[in-house]
C-alpha cells in the first residue's frame, strides 16, 4: 500500500544489524518511504533532532544505547517533535512483558522479527494523513497576530532553516532568551520589577520596530521571547540585548510605549555552530536555562551566559 501524501514519507532507521537494516530498508522502500539508516543510538537522537522524519524505526539490536532509551529520550525532550510515530523492532519474540515496557517508554508499535509491517503500515497511512494536516493547520500559524511576532511553532521551523545554513558556513550563532519587566513602585531605595502583559506588548512592539533584519523574534512561552541571532557570537549577544535596552528606554522617552521597561536576558552563543555539536533547538533551550538564573530585582547583572552558570 502507497501513501497518499504530497511528498515522499521520511524513515529512520536506527538498527545495528547489518542484514536486518538491509531488510527493514528494503520493505520501506517498497511503500514509498526515503529511508535514513543508523546503527548508533545517539547519532539516531541527533538526526531526530536535526532532520523532519515522520517515522523513526529502532531496533533492539543498537549497541551503544538501548532502543527504549533512545525512545524515551525522544518521547520526553523539549528537541523533539512528539507527534512522530516510534516504532521498535525485536530480534526476540514479542511478550507482554515487553511490549508494555516499550509502549511505556513512548512506543507507537512494537514488533518481532520476522516483522510483519504490513498491519503497520497500514496504520501508519492514516497517521501520518492526519499529521500533515495537523502541519499543514500549524503552518497558517507561523506569527501571533497579537504581538506580529513568530509563534513557538513557527519559531522551532525557522530555527532548523537557521541552523542548517549557519552549520554548512560554519557560521556564529548566538540564542536570546527575554523576559521583560515594567516598573512597579519604589521601596526604600530599591526598585521592584514585575512582568505584566503591558510590557510583553510594548517590548513586542519595540522589538519588531528595531530588532535586525537577520534576527528572528518569536514567543518561548507567555511571558518570554528569544531571539535567533545568525552571525552573533557571545560579544554580540551582549550587544544586542543592550540595543533594545535603549530602544526600549527611547521609546519610553518618546512616550510610544506606556512605561519604563527592563530586559532579563539569557544567551548562549557559538562561534562556529558546525564545530559545537549543536543544534539551535539546544541553544534556545540553554538561552532559557541562563534566563532562570538571572536574578528578578537586582538592578545588576541583568543578562547572563549559559557558559557562566555554575556547573555540579
Amino acid at each position: 500500500m502507497q501513501l497518499s501524501l504530497d511528498r515522499p514519507p521520511l524513515a529512520l532507521i536506527a538498527c545495528g544489524d547489518d542484514w536486518m537494516s538491509r531488510a527493514l530498508e528494503s520493505v520501506f522502500q517498497q511503500h514509498g518511504y526515503v529511508v535514513a539508516n543508523t546503527r548508533s543510538g545517539a547519532q539516531t537522537m541527533e538526526l531526530a533532532r536535526l532532520a523532519n522524519h515522520d517515522l523513526l524505526v529502532l531496533d533492539e539490536s543498537l549497541a551503544d544505547v538501548k532502543a527504549l532509551d533512545v525512545c524515551r529520550a525522544i518521547r520526553d525532550g523539549t528537541p523533539y517533535d512528539h507527534s512522530i510515530p516510534v516504532v521498535i523492532t525485536s530480534p526476540t519474540p514479542v511478550n507482554p512483558t515487553a511490549r508494555m515496557a516499550a509502549f511505556a517508554a513512548g512506543a507507537w508499535e512494537y514488533c518481532s522479527h520476522p516483522v510483519d509491517l504490513e498491519p503497520v503500515f497500514v496504520k501508519l497511512e492514516t497517521f501520518l494523513r492526519g499529521r500533515s494536516e495537523l502541519l499543514q493547520v500549524r503552518s497558517e500559524d507561523f506569527v501571533n497576530a497579537t504581538t506580529g511576532l513568530y509563534t513557538s511553532f513557527g519559531l522551532r521551523q525557522l530555527a532548523g532553516k537557521l541552523g542548517a545554513a549557519a552549520f554548512r558556513k560554519h557560521a556564529a550563532f548566538a540564542c536570546v532568551a527575554v523576559a521583560p519587566q515594567v516598573h512597579d513602585r519604589e521601596v526604600g531605595s530599591s526598585t521592584l520589577w514585575k512582568e505584566s502583559p503591558t510590557g510583553f506588548a510594548d517590548v513586542a512592539h519595540v522589538f519588531r520596530e528595531q530588532s535586525r533584519q537577520s534576527d528572528v523574534v518569536g514567543h518561548v512561552g507567555d511571558s518570554r521571547f528569544a531571539i535567533l541571532a545568525p552571525d552573533t557570537d557571545a560579544d554580540g549577544a551582549r550587544l544586542l540585548v543592550a540595543r533594545l535596552q535603549r530602544e526600549l528606554d527611547k521609546a519610553l522617552e518618546n512616550k510610544s510605549i506606556a512605561g519604563q521597561v527592563r530586559l532579563r536576558a539569557g544567551f548562549s552563543a557559538v562561534s562556529d555552530l558546525a564545530t559545537a555539536n549543536l543544534n539551535v533547538a539546544e541553544l534556545v533551550h540553554r538561552a532559557e536555562s541562563a534566563l532562570d538564573h538571572v536574578p528578578r530585582q537586582s538592578e545588576i547583572d541583568a543578562i547572563v551566559s549559559f557558559d557562566d552558570l555554575p556547573t555540579y
